[in-house]
């Protein structure tokens, strides 16, 4: 008998069907795939627009609730605005620039807005609002100090020429239509061009900078009340010619302006200690400073404003000289005269006779 081939493990399917058998596997998966990918897209875009949704009505309840229990409520009516100031600047004014006015709601009010507006106003140095429920706003307003005026000549009342300015300690430049009267007192400098120059302007110029450090110096030094600065004269331009109370003319450099002030107390309480009157001094100059005095009949001594300086006309020396006045007349008369004591006797009191009197005194 024919033996038979013996089985072992052998491949049941050729190259091409197993070929095409794995295609199959293949496409399987891609399709199992895309199908879990797009369950998933959909599952998150539903989450999502429900996230959404959920949000959105969320915002809206929010939005509507606060619409109609505050924009719409008239508790929160606006009717009280308080204004804190210390300066030129009327209420009106700042409400008027600030655009707050009394019966709207007072959270339709935007405090940044309107704090930007007011601190644009030139004489404006800092300013604060408050929102205070349910009905009120304070606006506080500090305003710039002026200490100076700035014009280009000098004049009787600076506050009406068109060219000037007031000046606050930093060197900006403030115009204010009704000035308030300790503002006409203020020290004037001139000798700058300010045809260029506008209001909330800050000038940095360094002739303008030493006339500022020196009125705040004068102001704040023991010198306040010999020396007071009325007038600054910049026209030089390397210097300072400073006119005080007085009317005396003191020429200040435009450095070290505090050590020129030290040397000007100096000359000062020597000026006091002669009796003389300043007119003219140069502290420019370090040694042998310059100094113009008073002619001395102009100088009015200190005893002659002193009431004990007055002579006494009730004392003894007037009464020798009313008696000798008598003995004098009882002489041309030809009439005895009484003796005189000799406790009146004096050279004050000889020097006070007349010439023709001397032969009667010796008898």
């Amino acid at each position: 008998m024919r033996a038979s081939p013996r089985k072992g493990n052998t491949r049941q399917s050729s190259n091409r069907q197993r070929k095409q058998q794995h295609l199959l596997d293949v496409k399987v998966r891609a399709r199992t795939a895309m199908a879990q990918r797009t369950r998933r897209i959909t599952s998150w875009t539903c989450i999502v627009l429900l996230v959404v949704s959920v949000l959105g009505g969320i915002g809206y309840g929010i939005r509507e609730g606060a619409r109609r229990l505050f924009l719409q409520n008239t508790d929160y009516n606006l009717t009280e605005i308080a204004v804190t100031k210390d300066g030129t600047l009327t209420r009106q004014q700042l409400l008027e620039v600030s655009g707050i006015r009394e019966g709207v709601n007072i959270f339709s009010v935007n405090l940044a807005t309107a704090q930007e507006k007011i601190a644009a106003l030139p004489q404006v140095e800092h300013v604060e609002l408050q929102r205070t429920l349910p009905n009120k706003i304070e606006i506080t307003v500090g305003e710039r100090k002026p200490v100076a005026w700035l014009t280009v000549k000098a004049a009787d009342d600076p506050s009406t020429a068109p060219d000037a300015f007031l000046v606050d300690r930093r060197g900006v430049l403030m115009k204010i239509k009704s000035p308030l009267p300790e503002y006409h007192h203020l020290p004037v400098i001139t000798g700058m061009p300010t045809e260029n120059f506008d209001a909330g302007q800050t000038v940095h110029a360094p002739e303008l900078k030493s006339a500022l450090d020196l009125i705040r110096l004068a102001a704040e030094s023991p010198l306040q009340s010999r020396f007071q600065v009325r007038s600054i004269d910049l026209t030089k331009g390397y210097c300072m010619v400073v006119t005080n109370q007085s009317r005396a003319q003191i020429t200040f450099g435009l450095d070290r302006v505090e050590s020129q002030l030290e040397r000007l107390a100096i000359f000062l309480d020597r000026i006091e200690q002669n009796r003389r009157e300043l007119r003219a001094i140069n502290l420019m100059v370090q040694r042998n400073v310059p100094v113009v005095y008073a002619p001395l009949e102009e100088a009015v001594p200190a005893e002659a404003t002193t009431p004990e300086a007055a002579p006494d006309k009730s004392g003894p020396t007037a009464k020798k000289t009313d008696f000798l006045k008598e003995k004098w007349k009882a002489s041309v008369a030809g009439k005895a005269s009484p003796t005189p004591s000799k406790s009146s006797k004096s050279p004050s009191v000889r020097k006070a006779i007349p010439v023709g009197t001397s032969r009667n005194l010796n008898r």
